[in-house]
């Protein structure tokens, strides 16, 4: 049988299904262009707007400009640089505030687009502790985005099902990818696609009766098979926005996702299979901590949040190289930088 390419993988999935037209590259390899992130613009945390710069912490730059009260966050840059999906989401939007939902903007800023809208069985009011959609990722020919869904009515206090669903780059054509029972015994969030569009790594917290209860851990699935596998030990509590390195040989993550204070989040990578487990900070005591990353797309360096930098308890976006040396800041604000990922140039 001839072996399957990543456009034949991604057409399998989404037999049937339109499919937007749009610039494409292979993988999500490229030259390293510019980092986005999330910066809070009050000190309340309860405003933030994607913000991109250079990753020698010149050319700084506010992408998005959401109202008061909602938060910008997750931004993900597209594998052609020239788009930018986000999740925005309600904060301090009212007493009844229920919002969550994927926009993309151009990355000058132009073409802000809504593509996700919260549906009449969704409950993502911050009461739930829970949010609608979220997490967006781009899958690396441009042409889908994965991202996170809460739905259904509220079960033993938690959301009903929340897991990864798949859509075409303009929000159509949604499709369930994980926790397809109802209630799910998982929260699905952060994915992200491989670099050859076969699978896509994510976060998974065991809810109701999965064990160990409360675990958190990283897992992987096949867009063809289904087949799910779990890569880190449950004792990590890896997650929060794992990446690919872009020649796919490595997944990067932090450690003590929503664990103990006392203990230090720190970056590691780990193979696919789930061997070769690497640890590349050494943050101890809950003090400092590493945040979301992302490689850069030549796959030598990585950028960080950590906490806390330049305020005391703010967080700054940092560049290290592959290995874990050599670490320095590129922003320094009183406020609070977090979540970053890496684009290529853009493609013209």
């Amino acid at each position: 049988m001839r072996a399957l390419t990543a456009s034949s993988v991604l057409a399998l999935l989404v037999a049937g299904l339109t499919v937007p037209a749009a610039p494409a590259q292979a993988t999500f390899r490229g030259e390293n262009g510019r980092i986005a992130f999330r910066r809070f613009l009050n000190e309340e945390r309860t405003w933030g707007a994607v913000v991109t710069i250079r990753p020698d912490g010149s050319g700084e730059r506010q992408i998005t400009h959401p109202s008061y009260g909602y938060v910008d966050r997750n931004p993900d840059v597209s594998p052609d640089g020239r788009r930018i999906a986000f999740q925005r989401e309600g904060v301090d939007c009212g007493p009844d505030c229920s919002y969550s939902e994927v926009f993309v903007v151009n990355a000058d800023g132009t073409g802000l687009t809504q593509l996700t809208r919260n549906a009449p069985d969704q409950n993502c009011g911050s009461g739930y502790g829970g949010f609608c959609n979220g997490s967006p990722a781009w899958s690396p020919d441009g042409r889908h985005i994965a991202f996170s869904r809460a739905s259904g009515p509220v079960v033993d206090d938690l959301i009903e099902n929340v897991g990864i669903y798949i859509m075409n780059a303009d929000g159509s054509r949604m499709h369930q990818l994980t926790q397809r029972t109802r209630p799910s015994n998982g929260e699905d969030t952060d994915p992200q696609w491989s670099p050859n569009g076969r699978t896509i790594v994510f976060e998974r917290d065991n809810v109701r009766d999965a064990t160990p209860a409360d675990g958190i851990a990283l897992w992987t699935v096949d867009l063809v098979s289904r087949r799910e596998h779990r890569l880190t030990p449950w004792s990590l509590r890896a997650g929060d926005t794992p990446d690919w390195s872009p020649d796919g040989r490595r997944i990067l993550f932090h450690s003590n996702e929503s664990g103990p204070p006392d203990i230090s989040a720190n970056l590691y990578t780990i193979r696919p299979d789930g061997t070769g487990l690497r640890q590349l900070t050494f943050a101890q005591g809950g003090t400092v901590n590493y945040l979301g990353s992302s490689y850069s797309p030549d796959g030598r360096k990585i950028t960080v949040g950590r906490r806390p930098e330049t305020g005391g308890t703010n967080a700054d976006v940092l560049v290290m190289n592959a290995n874990g040396t050599r670490i320095r800041n590129i922003t320094h604000t009183s406020l609070y930088d977090s979540y970053p990922d890496w684009g290529p140039v853009p493609q013209h």
